[in-house]
């Protein structure tokens, strides 16, 4: 096993729940959004006479760790000048999760293919970004899914693949943070009002969220927890896949059953991460208690 983090001596950090604190100046991103999602069910029915294609959503989130070696050597090197933030060229990935989505035309429910969650224990950060890479382009077409991906994750990962010779998927290549290949839902739940954390957002609209705040995934990156520090980061990627879902479908880019959706997503999460407490106690009661709720009151919710 490969430990980036212990080798570089670097203090534990974990804000992805943070991130997007403040929105800066952004084009009509309500307007876009819609029309975004119009032309994509336009261009998924009507191409080259063939129906409507599978959409494909790729949800990630990273946890990191100080690399605080390089920024004590940037400090030397610049002096009075220095940022005295350490900020995100020098942030560490130290764990990664991931799910895909594929919401196939007519189905009610999405198909989960994949749900991969990897930590410094078992590959350093090149090697983390290298899976990720591979994933995302095993599915070019596939949209990239990220709550403030935009502010830090997505330029950690540009980062990491200039500094190890990787080359960067098709959903990476363009910078702009409206990029058709993404969608930071940060950024499109809010549009011009202020950005809200994760934890905040998901709490109103009662969503769970990651088991720990925010500020107590970096002691446990320090103190080298990987299994807690999976299940945040896996918590993570589960709470923006039901906002995806929501947001998705209030927009009217996918049609499903939210509460069946929300179990699959669950049932998915267990499988593949039998040891999650997360999911085991929280996340997975959660869902099935909505999937009760929604047979009870024989309500279905659908966009489209």
């Amino acid at each position: 096993m490969t430990n980036d983090i212990k080798a570089k001596s670097a203090t534990a950090f974990a804000d992805s729940a943070n991130k997007c604190a403040e929105p800066v100046a952004a084009l009509d991103f309500e307007t876009a959004l819609m029309l975004e999602a119009r032309q994509f069910e336009a261009r998924s029915q009507v191409e080259e006479g063939k129906g409507p294609r599978p959409l494909r959503l790729i949800v990630v989130d990273l946890e990191f760790a100080y690399d605080r070696d390089a920024y004590e050597g940037y400090k030397v090197a610049e002096g009075a000048g220095a940022e005295k933030d350490i900020r995100w060229p020098f942030h560490a990935i130290a764990c990664a999760s991931w799910m895909i989505l594929r919401f196939d035309p007519s189905a009610e429910v999405p198909v989960v293919e994949e749900v991969t969650t990897l930590a410094n224990d078992e590959a350093n950060e090149a090697e983390i970004a290298a899976r990720l890479f591979g994933v995302l382009e095993l599915h070019p077409g596939a949209r990239l899914i990220t709550w403030g991906g935009e502010s830090k994750d997505l330029a950690v990962l540009r980062r990491v693949a200039a500094a190890a010779g990787l080359l960067l998927p098709p959903q990476l290549l363009d910078p702009h943070p409206h990029s058709r290949h993404r969608l930071d839902l940060c950024r499109a739940v809010s549009g011009s009002a202020r950005f809200p954390h994760l934890p905040e957002f998901a709490a109103a609209i009662k969503v769970p969220c990651k088991p720990a705040a925010a500020k107590e995934v970096g002691p446990l990156v320090e103190r080298e927890e990987w299994e807690k520090v999976r299940d945040q980061c896996l918590a993570d990627v589960l709470t923006t896949c039901v906002i995806a879902l929501q947001h998705l479908a209030a927009s009217g880019a996918v049609t499903c059953h939210r509460q069946r959706s929300i179990a699959a997503i669950a049932e998915a999460a267990s499988k593949a991460m039998p040891r999650s407490a997360f999911v085991r106690n929280t996340f997975a009661p959660w869902a099935r208690a909505r999937l009760a709720e929604s047979r009870l009151s024989g309500a279905i919710y659908r966009a489209g």
